[in-house]
């Protein structure tokens, strides 16, 4: 029970401490260079799903993002690898759900590497092919078994 208990506090370090070179604006490390170590030889033996899991919960800077014409506070949660091998780099937007959620749904997210939380907006990075075009994500409402779907929509005037 310890040892699980030392790998998972050594994995959640260590996807940290990825993560953390996600971000422009990165807030300074919280794990030590000796946990990062001691995470990094233990993420080989950790699963996958425990490591999204700890990802999920780990916001590594709060920065300021321009989202149609307006500044909003935004949590980083790094820089993920998706399942195709394209790369992300995600931010959840504060304060920015009543703002936006009127605007034009272009469709549903293929991929999102955390668990998304209703009634927000997400901004990610994803880069493919050398390309890095921006995406605008919103979460409505959890549908009736409490999963909360991610549709992307379009920048412009709300209505």
């Amino acid at each position: 029970m310890r040892i699980n208990r030392t790998l998972g506090l050594a994995l959640t370090a260590a996807v940290l401490a990825v993560a953390m070179t996600g971000c422009s604006n990165s807030a300074s490390s919280t794990a030590s260079s000796a946990a990062s170590s001691e995470a990094a030889s233990s993420v080989a033996a950790s699963s996958e799903a425990a490591e999204s899991e700890a990802a999920a919960a780990s916001v590594v800077s709060t920065e300021d993002l321009d989202v149609n014409g307006t500044t909003y506070s935004a949590d980083c949660y790094g820089e993920f690898t998706l399942s195709n091998g394209d790369t992300m780099k995600l931010w959840k937007v504060k304060d920015a759900y009543a703002d936006l959620s009127a605007l034009p749904m272009k469709g549903v997210a293929e991929e999102f590497p955390i668990e998304a939380e209703a009634e927000q907006i997400y901004v990610a990075d994803v880069t493919s092919t050398g390309e890095t075009p921006r995406q605008y994500l919103r979460t409505d409402k959890a549908g009736r078994n409490g999963t909360v779907s991610v549709k992307t929509f379009e920048l412009g005037d709300a209505e």
